[in-house]
């Protein structure tokens, strides 16, 4: 019988020191129970040379970045209006739930979707607590609504349906026919300062599993009847993103915060009450 081993690495800052758990292949942190994590959209806009748009809101710090086809042959990502949310731990919920949705709602305006249905997609998987955010956000949403009606789904992992989460969301979604789709995913990162401390969005849709080497077919606006809103948490890291060193010897191993179960928690608190505010309010 397999060992399972967990490791904890101590990483101190001049704010507090962050605990990380790790695992490997076999361990509780399984790579096929993790496979549909993806990077965040933009890491950081000088790491694809664009200018990028800082501001504060509510005391929030939030940076935008928008794609252009020019920059989108230049640096490889896909054309869309980026946006980056990173909250110091001193901002309450209820002001962060409320940057959100103000983010949410503008991002909205960049698709032209002015009312309607929207269908709301919490990919992961529920049985891995680091892949579990947008499974947790769905158990919160309020369907249904006014200017906006909610819908929602948890489509799983392959693994346990059998079926991939994308031909599930397209299924559901040539079916009712939503306005604009929002997929919410777990994400991983290249930059330790990001994990568990930012939220992402984009206009440019999802494909999950890019970031752990396992890409499925991305929801977006090409691939589905309904333009696509991605909203990530980075919560996972190599320790080869740490090191520098992509190498097999280190990528095999991911990192996650010791506290992953209670940052899921608040992230999903934070995302779902964003997003039940657009069923009860105008844009």
């Amino acid at each position: 019988m397999q060992q399972n081993l967990t490791y904890i690495f101590f990483f101190l800052s001049f704010e507090s020191p962050i605990i990380l758990t790790i695992a490997t292949y076999g361990n509780t942190l399984d790579m096929k129970n993790i496979q549909n994590i993806r990077y965040p959209i933009i890491e950081a806009s000088q790491d694809v040379g664009i200018q990028s748009h800082s501001y504060k809101q509510k005391g929030v710090d939030v940076s935008e970045v928008e794609i252009d086809k020019v920059a989108s042959r230049k640096t490889g990502r896909k054309e869309g209006f980026y946006l980056t949310i990173s909250p110091t731990p001193q901002i309450k919920s209820n002001t962060l739930a409320d940057v959100l949705n103000t983010s949410i709602k503008k991002i909205i305006r960049k698709v032209d979707v002015k009312e309607g249905k929207i269908l709301i997609v919490g990919l992961g998987n529920e049985n891995v607590i680091v892949d579990a955010l947008g499974n947790e956000v769905i158990k919160r949403i309020r369907a249904g609504g006014k200017k906006f009606r909610l819908s929602a789904i948890a489509p799983k992992v392959a693994d346990i349906t059998g079926i991939k989460s994308f031909d599930i969301v397209k299924a559901i979604s040539e079916y009712i026919k939503p306005n604009l789709i929002i997929a919410i995913d777990t994400l991983a990162t290249n930059y330790i300062s990001r994990l568990g401390n930012c939220f992402q969005l984009t206009s440019a849709g999802i494909c999950p599993g890019s970031g752990v080497d396992n890409a499925q077919p991305c929801l977006d606006g090409n691939s589905l009847p309904s333009p696509v809103i991605a909203i990530g948490v980075p919560l996972i890291i190599s320790v080869g993103s740490i090191m520098g060193d992509k190498s097999d010897k280190y990528s095999r191993y991911m990192l996650t915060p010791r506290d992953v179960d209670t940052l899921v928690d608040n992230c999903a608190d934070v995302i779902a009450d964003a997003i039940n505010a657009l069923g009860s309010e105008n844009l």
